[in-house]
């Protein structure tokens, strides 16, 4: 088996040869000489790749997730070498995965209210997820939400863990002091 390009690659008839070995490589955060750092990327984007991870159908979105997480160009992307392909596509499965985790971790609740949130409408709320705690976050800081979103992701996610623990912990003396 040669390590042929992926524009040979996203040729073949049949690519189960390749796909069952390749499919074993450990993730490598290397792709055509270049690196991501999801920290560093900007919020919108990282949101936007989680989205658009369940919703790739062929080679063109394969490519435009690429393009956001390692800035490569498509020439680039296409003189890719299969074997750095499949390390650098596992390794951007793991960093989505992390991310969706930990903002499930620490962007949960329990808050008792819940079932009056969820009978007040929240569910229609749900198209608005990636921009409603920009739209918070902007209002708390007196700056634009999609301004917000072209910061670097870490920062972005840093504050909002730091206003969601700060609102708790206000509540919690709310419910504390009328007692």
């Amino acid at each position: 088996m040669k390590n042929i390009t992926l524009k040979r690659y996203s040729q073949l008839g049949d690519t189960l040869l390749y796909d069952a070995l390749l499919e074993h490589l450990n993730p490598k955060n290397s792709f055509a000489k270049k690196q991501m750092n999801i920290n560093s990327m900007p919020y919108a984007n990282v949101k936007y790749c989680v989205r658009l991870l369940p919703k790739i159908k062929d080679w063109q979105d394969v490519y435009q997730l690429f393009s956001i997480c390692y800035d490569v160009t498509e020439k680039d992307f296409w003189k890719a070498g299969v074997t750095e392909y499949f390390s650098a596509r596992k390794f951007i499965l793991k960093e989505l995965e992390r991310v969706v985790l930990t903002e499930n971790k620490v962007m949960s609740s329990q808050s008792t209210d819940g079932h009056l949130w969820k009978l007040a409408g929240a569910e229609k709320l749900n198209p608005y997820n990636d921009t409603l705690p920009l739209v918070q976050l902007g209002k708390l800081l007196g700056q634009y939400p999609f301004d917000l979103g072209r910061k670097p992701y870490g920062e972005i996610f840093s504050l909002l863990a730091q206003t969601k623990l700060q609102n708790e912990v206000e509540a919690d003396y709310r419910k504390l002091s009328v007692q």
